[in-house]
Order: C-alpha cells, then structure tokens, then sequence
C-alpha cells in the first residue's frame, strides 16, 4: 500500500486539469441548449435586413417598403394596407393605429376609426362603407417615421416573432430557413385549417418522412414549398381558387433560393418571383414617397394635439382629379357581392380566350400581342396605361362586374383601376390607373364581340374606345381612348382577353 500511495498523487495532477475541460463542455452544452429552448435562432442584422427586403419583393414586387400602400382586394379582408397588409377585418390595421396612438397621442386615424375598426375586427368583417377617408388618411399618416415604425412593431410581432419560434420548434438552422416560415405565415396564416401553415407543415412532415430536425434540412424545405405550391393551386378554401394560382411565384422564387445555396442569405442575392428581377443587399431601402397633393416637403404627419387642431377626415364624396366622376356618373355604391381578389403573382401555365365574366383574371391582349399594363409596374394613381410584352402582376387584370352589363378592370399588382382621366373626351388621351371606386364611369369598360374571340373595350363616361396608339407594337405604346362605333373598330382597337383555360 506504501508503495501504490505515490502513485496515486502522481495522477492527481491530471484529474485537475480535466476538470477545468469537462466544466467548460457542460457550460457549453447547457448555453447551447439553453439558447434553442428560448426560441431563438441565431439571425444576424444583416440577415434579418435580407430577409425583410425578401418579404418586400415577395408581397408587392418591390423593395422599397410600401407604408402607404391602401388596397381593397374584395378578399373578406377589407382593406389591406400598409407594408405587411394589415386588413380591416382581420384587426391587423387596428392594432398599427392602436400602437401609433399609445406613443403619440390622440390623432386622425384614431379619433375617425378606432371604433369603427375594433367593431370590424369584432365582426370579422370585410365592409368598407364605414371607413370613408381611410385611405387618404393612412397614406398621409405614412409620412409620419412614428407611424412607419408602428407598422414594422407590429409587422414583427404578428409574424417575424411566430415565425422564429415555428423554426426554432422545427430545428431549422438556416436564415433561409426563417425566411420562408415567415413568408409562409404572411401569405397563408398560422389558424387551423386545411389552407393555413400548421397543416402545410403538417403534410410536408409526412412527404420527407419526419422534420427537420429528423430530416435534411434542405429536404423538408422543398417538401413544405412543394405542399405550399399545392395548397396555392388548389386551395381548401374556394374563396382563393380563382386567385391563389397566381401567387405561385413565391413558393418558386424561394424554392430556386434553396437550390442556388442561398442558405445564410448572405448578399447579394437576385431573386425574381415575378418579371422583375430585384437584388437583395440588406440596405434598407427609403419608403415609397407619400404624395398628399401639395408642394414636396410640406405635408405634416398626423400627430397628437386637441381634437379642434386635426381636420375632419377627407371627404369620399371629392374624388381625387385623376379618379373623378363623369357627370352622367352615379355615386359609387357597393357591389352586391365581393368580386374576388386580384392577386400579385405569375399567371398558370395554361391560358386560353376566354369571354369577359365577374371575377376573372385576364391579360388584356392588342392585335400586336402585347399587353395593356401600368407602366414600370408602378402603385402610384396616374401612372400610365402601356403596351408590354411582360407577363407579370402589373399587365393582369381583374374583371369586376359594374353597370350596365360592363366591368371595371382593377389591375393586379397595385389594386387600382383602370381609369379615363377625368372622364375627358379628348381623342389621344393615354389612360391611367386610379384608386378604384366601384360605380365610377371613368373606370367602367363595355366589351363589344367583333368576332374571333375579340373585342372592342368601350368606356362608359364617353363610350370612346380603348386604342392601342398608331397601331404599335412596341413596349411602351400607349395605351389611349379613340372615337369609333365599337361595332366596327379598327385593329388598333381590338382586343383579346387572355385567361385560364
């Protein structure tokens, strides 16, 4: 025993030095698994800013943020507005002007629509009659960094904030990963039915054979993205049926993500979900300009103070110059039933001729083959009719039944109608996109057969003809009204409707 006693303290020293190891592995263990039960996933700012230019693109093609942007899409949602669609009915817009109004005070938005809003969102209602001036008062409040910022709060904690506690539950370790969990929930929801992102979820679990952190990563991603494709093109819910298709192009752009390596969303990235390619940079871009009708700069945000010093909301009945009625035109009214929603996405694969009817999405073709779109894509009310051979969201058009047998024709990517400026009568005048009002005769369209599946396009304010200019084939030819008997018109003034088959 003596002579073992040396020996003994000869490898205490060792034990000692592994000690200090052992401790240091078990702390970082313990962070580790610490860290994935918070719920958080290691995302950095670069990749956070990447991944919102993302969402940008995906959502309205564009990578400037649309804080102004005011939609009616005729979807059960009501409007939808703003950077991240906040809709009337949902409760989303309520709770931005709610968080705008906790950090400001008493202001427009919320002495004219907090109540009517929470009663909305009480009722899940869709009904826009009661939110007369919404539209303009939003756009002029996005001048207002404060109420940007309430948009992104919100924005973050409706759906970035659910999206990495999904991923984190799923054991996805990629920024891509979050990327499109987020997108996911945007688009479909995180309720329980069949169309939301728990039953998507759901079925790709069972396509891979497990989860991702059972699975390859990679692997279970295009199972979800192949299950979303699905849901998109043939959704539980026959409300999205004749528009879902056309969102394909998201699901798509960040599948091509997946295949390119973009794992860590390191930039610069090109993505084209639609006809536009965008390059991701993670600089915030500047917000859209907020054009309120005055000289630039002078438009003031809608801040707090005594009920007397804020204007009453804009009146519904002074239509903006670009959008107003013709004298024969009656007051806009509602329409009996919601037409469906235009979407912003690539068309199906298959299209045909198809015969003007409510609620279908067409390209509005010219004898050249081109097609009637608004210029450069753009959201803004003004912006140009031409012709393009593009095939993106911005030459699709939504037919939504109006008077007399005629349509109103609201453009896919903006929402906005097409539309005779001022109801003028002046042969040449190129047409433009408008805020729509339904019942407006500057933006209501009679069709006309001519035979051969084509027709004339006739505005009811004047009943002059939709004419593609000197018979161009160009990109960029305008898009004008001319005088002729629509029985009888002449090539530049024949159309064809292409849609689904």
């Amino acid at each position: 025993m003596a002579q073992d006693q040396p020996a003994a303290r000869r490898r205490r020293p060792f034990r000692l030095f592994l000690l200090p190891v052992v401790l240091a592995i078990v702390v970082a263990l313990t962070f580790f698994a610490v860290s994935r039960l918070d719920g958080r996933l290691t995302i950095t700012a670069q990749q956070r800013a990447v991944i919102e230019e993302l969402r940008s693109v995906l959502m309205h093609d564009t990578l400037v943020p649309q804080f102004g942007r005011v939609v009616n899409q005729f979807d059960a949602r009501g409007y939808v507005l703003g950077t991240g669609d906040f809709s009337t009915a949902g409760g989303e817009a309520l709770e931005v002007i709610q968080t705008y109004t906790a950090r400001v005070g008493p202001n427009t938005l919320s002495r004219a629509y907090l109540t009517t809003l929470t009663t909305l969102r009480n009722e899940n209602s869709p009904a826009v009659d009661a939110l007369a001036g919404l539209p303009d008062a939003w756009r002029l409040a996005s001048r207002d960094p404060r109420f940007r910022q309430a948009q992104d709060d919100v924005l973050e904690n409706l759906y970035y904030t659910p999206a990495m506690k999904i991923a984190t539950e799923l054991g996805l370790t990629t920024a891509l990963g979050v990327a499109v969990i987020y997108d996911t929930i945007l688009q479909h929801g995180n309720r329980s039915n069949p169309d939301s992102l728990p039953s998507i979820r759901y079925r790709a679990s069972r396509r891979a054979g497990g989860e991702p952190r059972d699975v390859s990563e990679h692997a279970w991603l295009k199972a979800f993205l192949a299950e979303r494709e699905a849901t998109l093109t043939d959704p539980a819910d026959e409300r999205y049926r004749n528009t879902w298709p056309y969102n394909l192009g998201r699901p798509r752009a960040l599948e091509k993500l997946i295949d390119d390596g973009h794992d860590d969303l390191s930039p610069p990235i090109t993505v084209r979900p639609y006809d536009t390619v965008h390059v991701l940079d993670g600089q915030a871009a500047a917000p859209e300009s907020i054009d309120d009708g005055g000289p630039p700069g002078t438009g003031t945000p809608l801040a707090a103070g005594p009920p007397s010093e804020a204007g009453p909301p804009p009146n519904p009945t002074s239509l903006p110059p670009g959008g107003q009625r013709s004298p024969i035109g009656s007051a806009p009214r509602s329409p009996a039933s919601n037409p469906k929603p235009p979407a912003t996405s690539n068309p199906p694969a298959v299209e045909t001729t198809v015969a003007p009817r409510d609620g279908l999405v067409v390209r509005i073709t010219a004898a050249s083959g081109k097609w009637a779109g608004v210029v450069a894509g753009s959201d803004a009310d003004g912006a140009k009719v031409v012709l393009s051979g593009n095939a993106g969201p911005a030459q699709l058009w939504r037919l939504v039944a109006a008077e007399s047998g005629c349509f109103q024709l609201v453009n896919v990517k903006s929402g906005k109608a097409l539309d005779n400026p001022d109801g003028t009568w002046t042969n040449g005048a190129q047409m433009q996109q408008w805020e729509y009002f339904w019942g407006n005769y500057n933006q209501t369209w009679c069709f006309t057969s001519v035979g051969r599946g084509r027709y004339s396009i006739s505005n009811l304010a004047n009943y002059y003809l939709l004419d593609a200019r000197d018979g161009g084939a160009a990109d960029g030819t305008a898009v004008q009204q001319w005088g002729a008997d629509p029985a009888a018109p002449n090539s530049n003034q024949t159309w064809r409707l292409i849609g689904p088959a």
